[in-house]
């Protein structure tokens, strides 16, 4: 979905309801995508709001509508990221830091055990993150590219062997 020029510069120019009107295009996906990632409610709502007071206040930077989603995507996955490092203390050894993350909402986890949210928590931050952009977003390799900072070939690359990983992880179960 993409918003028009004139629906950008009234939000630029800090009209509240078209702000408003450009975030309601977006909310759902940013929440199903922010939830996925984190895992829990409470951070996924948490980092929808810190991400859109980001991009209000950075939104006169933006010149091209067809830009604002990526930028919005990349954003709310920044908070994502800072918040997932806020929450694991960095003496923790990096081979723990997976089992951590998969345990830290135990309710949820066995709640969706034989599920591709289980599958989703094996997968590491850069493969979880590829796999939502593509499968939740529908972002295409080229704004995957853009918001994750890699080539198109890369986050392609990266998406086959996912996408293999939670196939295997399911076929585990």
């Amino acid at each position: 979905m993409q918003i028009d020029k004139q629906l950008l510069k009234k939000a630029q120019n800090g009209d509240a309801a078209a702000f408003s009107a450009v975030y309601s295009m977006y909310s759902k996906e940013l929440y199903r995508y922010a939830l996925k990632y984190l895992g829990n409610t409470y951070d996924a709502e948490d980092a929808v709001s810190e991400s859109t007071v980001k991009v209000f206040k950075n939104l006169k930077n933006i010149k091209n509508p067809n830009s604002l989603k990526a930028y919005y995507f990349k954003t709310l996955a920044n908070c994502a990221k800072t918040m997932l490092k806020a929450k694991i203390p960095e003496t923790v050894p990096p081979e723990i830091t997976a089992d951590l993350r998969s345990i830290e909402n135990v309710e949820e986890t066995v709640t969706v055990k034989n599920d591709v949210g289980f599958a989703l928590l094996k997968l590491n931050q850069e493969e979880r993150e590829i796999v939502l952009l593509s499968a939740v977003c529908g972002f295409s390799s080229r704004e995957i590219a853009k918001i994750v900072d890699m080539t198109a070939g890369s986050v392609r690359s990266k998406l086959s062997r996912s996408l293999e990983k939670l196939r295997d992880v399911l076929n585990e179960e």
